[in-house]
C-alpha cells in the first residue's frame, strides 16, 4: 500500500461509507441470492489506486460495518465479506501486474477479472452453502445479473478513474473534488508533467556516486536484479558501438533493451526496445510510480539517475532478455554502475573528455571507465592506447574477470560510400555497415568481437543475424547523410578524438575538396584543438548556439574562427544556420554539421529528417 497520509486515509474511508450506502440503499434484490448492484465500484478503485492491501481493507470493513450498521434478518455469513476483500485484492494485484498504455482495457481487465473472482466464482460458492442451492445452479442464475453488473461497473471505474486521474488533475477543483484529486495524484501523471518533473530544477547537476540510484531502486524492488546487460563506457563511439550490438540482438530475436544519452531529436529515444522508443502512456506511468519514492529521498537523485532508474523499471516490466546500457559518464561512478556482473563490458575507444569530472590524464580516464569491470566478468576493450589498456589489464587482473581485446588486424579493405560501408572482416569476409563513417568501421570490429563472446557465452546469433543487423543499422547523427544537393552530413563529434574521427571520414569520402562546416560546441571542450583539425578541411563556418546550458554562445565561437583567420558568421538559431550553411555551400558543394549531439535534433527538423 502507498504511504499512509490523512488524505488517503480520508479518501479510504469514504469509499468505505460509499459501498455501506450503495449495498444497503442502491440496490435491486431479485432473489434471495441474486441481486443488482454497484457495491464494488469504491472497492475496485481502491484498489486500483492504492493497492492490493487498500482494496482488500474497504472491501472487508464496508461488509463487515454495513452488516453491523444494518443487520438483516438472517444471520451474519463470513464468507460473504470475504468475496468482497477478494474483490478488492484481486483488483489491487492486476493493477500493479498489467501495464499497458491502453487504459481503458486495463481497466477491463481488471474489472472484468476482480468481479469473475469475487462477486461471480467466489460469491456463487458461499451463497451455495448459504442457501444450500447447488454451486452450479447459483451461478446459471446469477451469470446474467453478474455480467450486467460488471458492464456498469466497468463503465463508472473507467469513468471515475479518468475523470480524478486525469482531467481532475488538470484543472482547478474544490472542495471533495480537490481532497480526491490530491490523494489520488500520485498514480496520474500526463507526458507533459513526467517531461516537467523529470527535468525540473530539483534534480539538476551531476553528482557522481551510486547512493542515491541504490536507494531508489531499493525503494521500487530492485528491477535492475530482473535483467542481464551488456554495460558499454568509452569516451568515443559508445551510442554506435551499442546501436550496432543491440541491432544484432534483436536481429536473433531477443527482446533487447536499448539505453542511450542524449537522445537527438526526442526524450523518450534514451529507452528502446527492439529500436522501439518507450511510449509516452508508459513513460508517464512510470515516472508516476517512481515519483513518490524520489520525493522520499533525504537526498534527492540527479536527473540522470532518476532517468536511468525509470529505465531500468521499463526494461524489467517490459521483460527484456537482455539490455544494451550504455554509460553517461565515466564508468565507476556513473548510475548505471549499479549493475551487477554483466554477460559482456565493453569499453570502446578513450579520450581526453570530461576532464573536470573524471581527471586530466588519460590514465584518469581509464580508471573511471575501469569501474564497470565487475569481479568474475568478461571484458572487452577498443585496443587503442597502451596507457588506458594498461589499466584495463591491471582491473581484470585485480577482479578476477576475463580481458578480451578486439583484433583491427581481423579489419581490411575498407571502402567509404554515402550509401552502405563496405569492409572486409575475418572470418567473415565482405560486410557492410548502414553507419557510413569510415571510422565506424573500427566501433563494427568492436561490436563483432561482442556478438561472437555472447555467442561464447551461450546466446544463440547467427552469423546471418550478424550480417543483417550491420547492415541495417542507423543511428541518427553519426555520418549521417540528411541533404544530397548539397551534400549534407551531420555527426556527433563533440571532442578533439570525434572531430579526428569525422575529419577523416571527410578526407576518405570527400578527397580535396573543402567542407562548409555549421558547428556548436559546449564551452567546456578542448575548442582551439578540435578548431585546428578542421581548418585544413574547411571552406567556412557558420556557427550556432546548441540548446544546453554549457554551450558556447554562436558569437564568441565565430569570433575564435575569425581570430584565427577562418570566415566564420554566427546565426541565431540553428534553422537560420542550416539555411545559411546550404547557401554558401551551393548546390554541389559539402556541409557538415557536428560538434555537439544537443543541436543535431535541430538540424536534422531543420531537413526534414526526423
Amino acid at each position: 500500500m502507498k504511504s499512509i497520509t490523512p488524505k488517503r486515509l480520508s479518501l479510504l474511508a469514504m469509499f468505505i461509507a460509499l459501498q455501506i450506502v450503495l449495498s444497503k440503499f442502491l440496490m435491486l434484490q431479485l432473489a434471495p441470492s441474486v441481486r443488482l448492484s454497484i457495491d464494488s465500484v469504491p472497492i475496485l478503485l481502491a484498489g486500483i489506486w492504492f493497492g492490493p492491501l487498500a482494496g482488500g481493507v474497504v472491501g472487508l470493513l464496508a461488509d463487515s460495518l454495513g452488516t453491523i450498521l444494518f443487520p438483516t434478518a438472517g444471520a451474519y455469513f463470513p464468507p460473504l465479506t470475504i468475496a468482497f476483500l477478494l474483490i478488492g485484492v484481486t483488483a489491487g494485484t492486476l493493477a500493479r501486474v498489467i501495464k499497458m498504455n491502453h487504459s481503458l482495457l486495463r481497466i477491463v481487465l481488471i474489472v472484468v477479472v476482480s468481479e469473475m473472482i469475487g462477486s461471480y466464482l467466489f460469491k456463487s460458492y458461499a451463497l451455495s452453502f448459504l442457501t444450500g442451492l447447488p454451486f452450479a445452479v447459483l451461478l446459471a442464475s446469477r451469470a446474467l445479473p453478474v455480467a450486467v453488473v460488471m458492464v456498469i461497473n466497468t463503465i463508472l471505474v473507467a469513468l471515475l478513474n479518468r475523470t480524478l486521474g486525469e482531467k481532475a488533475m488538470r484543472q482547478p477543483a474544490h472542495g471533495i473534488l480537490s481532497e480526491l484529486k490530491e490523494a489520488a495524484a500520485p498514480d496520474y501523471l500526463s507526458y507533459d508533467e513526467a517531461m516537467d518533473y523529470i527535468h525540473h530544477v530539483t534534480w539538476r547537476g551531476s553528482r557522481l556516486g551510486l547512493e542515491r540510484t541504490r536507494e531508489l531502486l531499493e525503494r521500487i524492488g530492485n528491477p535492475q536484479k530482473k535483467l542481464k546487460f551488456v554495460h558499454v563506457a568509452g569516451t568515443n563511439g559508445k551510442g554506435s558501438t551499442c546501436a550496432m550490438i543491440a541491432k544484432a540482438l534483436s536481429s536473433a530475436g531477443y527482446r533487447t533493451g536499448l539505453y542511450i544519452s542524449p537522445f537527438i531529436n526526442r526524450f523518450n529515444e534514451r529507452m528502446q526496445i527492439n529500436g522501439e522508443s518507450i511510449l509516452d502512456e508508459t513513460l508517464a506511468e512510470i515516472t508516476a510510480f517512481i515519483k513518490p519514492h524520489a520525493d522520499a529521498m533525504a537526498d534527492h537523485p540527479t536527473e540522470f539517475e532518476l532517468i536511468t532508474v525509470i529505465a531500468l523499471e521499463y526494461y524489467a516490466r517490459s521483460k527484456a532478455d537482455i539490455v544494451v546500457l550504455e554509460v553517461g559518464m565515466g564508468g565507476e561512478l556513473d548510475s548505471t554502475n549499479v549493475i551487477d556482473t554483466p554477460e559482456l563490458a565493453v569499453i570502446t575507444s578513450i579520450g581526453l573528455d570530461h576532464t573536470r569530472e573524471l581527471g586530466p590524464t588519460i590514465t584518469d580516464i581509464a580508471n573511471a571507465k575501469a569501474g564497470i569491470i565487475k569481479r568474475g566478468g568478461d571484458v572487452l576493450i577498443y585496443d587503442q592506447n597502451p596507457q588506458a589498456d594498461a589499466v584495463f589489464a591491471s582491473a581484470c587482473l585485480s577482479r578476477g574477470a576475463r580481458l578480451h581485446i578486439t583484433d583491427h588486424k581481423r579489419l581490411s579493405s575498407v571502402s567509404p560510400s554515402l550509401d552502405l560501408l563496405r569492409f572486409d572482416f575475418e572470418p567473415y569476409g565482405a560486410l557492410q555497415c548502414g553507419l557510413v563513417g569510415t571510422y565506424q568501421a573500427n566501433n563494427a570490429a568492436v561490436a563483432i568481437t561482442a556478438i561472437e563472446l555472447l555467442q561464447s557465452k551461450g546466446w544463440k546469433i547467427s552469423e546471418q543475424n550478424l550480417k543483417d543487423a550491420l547492415r541495417s543499422v542507423n543511428w541518427p547523427a553519426r555520418f549521417e547523410l540528411l541533404h544530397k544537393a548539397p551534400v549534407f552530413i551531420a555527426d556527433g563529434g563533440h571532442n578533439p578524438q570525434g572531430v579526428s574521427a569525422v575529419a577523416r571520414s571527410l578526407r576518405e569520402h570527400f578527397p580535396n575538396r573543402k567542407i562548409t562546416f555549421l558547428i556548436g560546441v559546449m564551452a567546456d571542450k578542448d575548442i582551439p584543438q578540435m578548431i585546428e583539425l578542421l581548418t585544413p578541411l574547411a571552406k567556412e563556418f557558420v556557427t550556432v548556439t546548441p540548446d544546453n546550458p554549457r554551450a558556447l554562445n554562436a558569437d564568441a565561437l565565430a569570433a575564435m574562427l575569425n581570430e584565427r583567420g577562418l570566415s566564420a558568421v554566427s546565426r541565431g538559431s540553428v534553422e537560420e544556420g542550416v539555411r545559411l550553411a546550404i547557401e554558401l555551400a551551393g548546390a554541389d558543394g559539402i556541409v557538415c554539421a557536428l560538434g555537439s549531439l544537443y543541436m543535431l535534433g535541430e538540424v536534422r527538423t531543420a531537413l526534414g529528417a526526423n
